[in-house]
């Protein structure tokens, strides 16, 4: 049975926002990520998998036991940490640590490694024996991931992981998560950064209004939503050059001597837009592909939409 499995979840605020109609399956080494807006519904979702919160309707299972109320023992098989994390101030980092991993059911010289281990992960070895009183928001945040990873869980949920978080932590979180993968572990993650889980998830899918959009694989999600590669040609002096009748070129600007265009994902399209300037009568100085970002993509694709609102 697939990890998390949920079948038409609803669960609305008074507003109205929230998760509605939602259906998802994450299999096991699985690394599914949850994009959309403010109020998209990605932290209510997330609430839901974790067992925090009891769905209206709707049927949502997790380690093939109902997600709410989450039974006792599913918590030592589950890792979380929302986007705000509960500590205890006025211990220190490795004793808050300590402790998450100890109800994780470590202990002894198993223990002591883990949280030595963790600590050097997220760089806070040297603020270890600190108060958490005195960490700042982004060690707090690391603080939590890493509190969460202690025990090594089958299913680890993160809440915008990316906040407040240093860009080494998030490199190494990335490298965490795919050695997670790769042995069979399943992680949970909702963000508001689009590159971000570009590179750390295996499935994606893209909220709004509390509904799924969009999603698949990365690159699935990437050609739903229109993402497109970027070619720009240096030519060596001005000149006309006619919009190319190629399929895939989806844009053409061509202005003095600089041409750019917009080009689906077949690879043998910057040749042919090559071949098709020369064979026009452009001497080409220089050639640059650019690879459209996920964030840029969505940006394009909620751009579209407001447009045709």
């Amino acid at each position: 049975m697939d990890p998390i499995i949920a079948k038409d979840i609803v669960r609305l605020h008074r507003t109205g926002r929230g998760v509605n109609g939602v259906s998802v399956s994450v299999k096991a080494g699985q690394c599914f990520g949850v994009l959309g807006p403010n109020g998209s519904g990605k932290t209510m979702l997330t609430r839901l998998v974790a067992g925090i919160d009891r769905a209206d309707s709707g049927r949502l299972s997790v380690l093939g036991k109902p997600a709410f109320p989450r039974p006792p023992h599913l918590r030592r098989c589950c890792g979380v940490a929302l986007d705000t994390p509960a500590h205890w101030d006025t211990l220190s980092g490795r004793q808050n640590l300590w402790f998450f991993a100890r109800q994780y059911g470590l202990s002894g010289s198993a223990l002591s490694r883990r949280v030595d281990e963790l600590l050097h992960e997220a760089q806070l070895t040297a603020q270890a024996n600190e108060p958490v009183a005195a960490y700042s928001f982004g060690m707090r945040r690391k603080l939590g991931i890493i509190e969460a990873l202690a025990h090594d869980p089958d299913l680890l949920i993160l809440d915008e992981p990316s906040a407040g978080a240093d860009v080494a932590f998030l490199d190494r979180l990335v490298q965490l998560i795919h050695q997670r993968c790769e042995n069979g572990k399943t992680t949970w993650i909702a963000d508001n950064d689009a590159d971000w889980i570009a590179r750390v998830a295996t499935d994606v899918i893209l909220l709004s209004d509390g509904r799924i959009q969009a999603g698949g694989t990365v690159p699935e999600l990437m050609a739903s939503v229109g993402a497109r590669n970027q070619v720009d040609i240096l030519l060596e002096q001005s000149g006309f050059i006619a919009t190319p009748t190629i399929s895939g070129i989806i844009a053409f600007r061509c202005k003095g001597n600089h041409i750019s265009a917009d080009i689906d994902g077949n690879p043998e399209l910057p040749v042919k837009l090559l071949k098709w300037i020369i064979e026009s009568g452009g001497r080409v100085h220089s050639l640059k592909i650019r690879s459209v970002t996920l964030h840029e993509a969505l940006m394009r694709r909620a751009t579209r939409q407001e447009a045709g609102s």
